[in-house]
């Protein structure tokens, strides 16, 4: 029975038991020890077995990091910001925070103290527990780079998973004076975005891209016409009075959008449209390259305004 139990903890944590769950099932601490000497478990910190066969994974590692800690304790700042898929990190030194003024000391985990992190700003991805998106963002600024900052934060809102009221009610909340982070956050808050948050990752990265190159706010998804009103094609994003298109290419979810595959084609039957596609990677939209604005902007200024038949219901 005490080892069904065993197993069965063991595969909701990938693998780890912690020392206070052992207890609770009535383990004693030579059964533990047994268990280590033969090479049934390992010791992954202190505290915090490993059964054997279990693949260590990062989040293996950052779960175990939090089972070492105890209670209050969650994965955060580039940590919980890799597991939200807010960055692309491939697998950064395990960060955690916890409200606890002492602890083991863990080897490779950076632990940060504060005794701000109430219940509220806890949540669970993947079986391993987190700061939410919104604290994520907040605690980020204080170890990140301001546009490493602003690609979590166009991520995160591009993706659905926080608004911006989320973000500062989070920043407002823990905000004090001298906390750390806070002043980045708050400056990209303050650079809004407008009205409506984009619909998605895509339209996110591109319109702090255009953002910053002082134009107005592209139209995503938009419907070119012919003279005739026959369907030209849909666009990523369009100045439609400037019959001026602009394509983000390689962007895997974004791709099936396309109306059609062949871009030269599609490109030829815009131009005959008298529209100029420009085409750009997922990746330098991503990395708000500085060529890309520039460009952008160039042949937003040099095209003049002009009618545009709009498609029923486009926007």
């Amino acid at each position: 029975m005490l080892e069904y139990e065993l197993a069965s903890l063991a595969s909701t944590q990938y693998g780890l038991l912690a020392l206070d769950q052992l207890t609770a099932l009535g383990l004693s601490m030579d059964g533990i020890d047994r268990r280590v000497v033969s090479g049934r478990w390992r010791r992954v910190h202190h505290g915090v077995y490993a059964v054997g066969g279990a693949p260590t994974t990062y989040e293996q590692r950052v779960l175990a990091a939090c089972l070492g800690i105890g209670v209050l304790t969650a994965a955060s700042h580039r940590t919980a910001a890799v597991i939200h898929g807010l960055l692309a990190y491939k697998q950064p030194r395990v960060e955690v925070t916890t409200t606890r003024d002492r602890s083991p000391e863990l080897r490779q985990v950076h632990v940060h103290r504060m005794a701000d992190l109430a219940p509220r700003w806890i949540t669970s991805v993947e079986r391993v527990p987190c700061t939410t998106v919104a604290r994520t963002l907040v605690d980020l600024g204080a170890v990140s780079r301001p546009a490493t900052v602003e690609a979590a934060l166009d991520r995160a809102k591009g993706q659905g998973l926080v608004t911006s009221r989320d973000v500062r009610h989070a920043m407002n909340t823990v905000a004090r004076q001298g906390r750390r982070g806070v002043g980045t956050i708050r400056a990209l808050l303050t650079a809004a975005w407008g009205a409506e948050p984009p619909a998605g990752v895509v339209e996110a990265r591109m319109a702090s891209l255009i953002r910053a190159a002082g134009l107005p706010v592209a139209v995503p998804e938009f419907i070119v016409l012919d003279a005739h009103g026959g369907f030209v094609a849909m666009v990523d994003f369009a100045y439609p009075e400037r019959r001026l298109a602009i394509e983000v290419d390689g962007y895997e979810s974004h791709a099936p959008r396309r109306a059609f595959g062949n871009d030269r084609a599609r490109d030829r039957l815009l131009a005959d449209a008298d529209w100029l596609a420009l085409h750009y990677t997922w990746t330098e939209v991503d990395a708000r390259l500085p060529h890309v604005a520039s460009e952008i902007a160039r042949h937003y200024r040099r095209r003049a305004p002009g009618t545009v038949r709009r498609a029923p219901g486009s926007r």
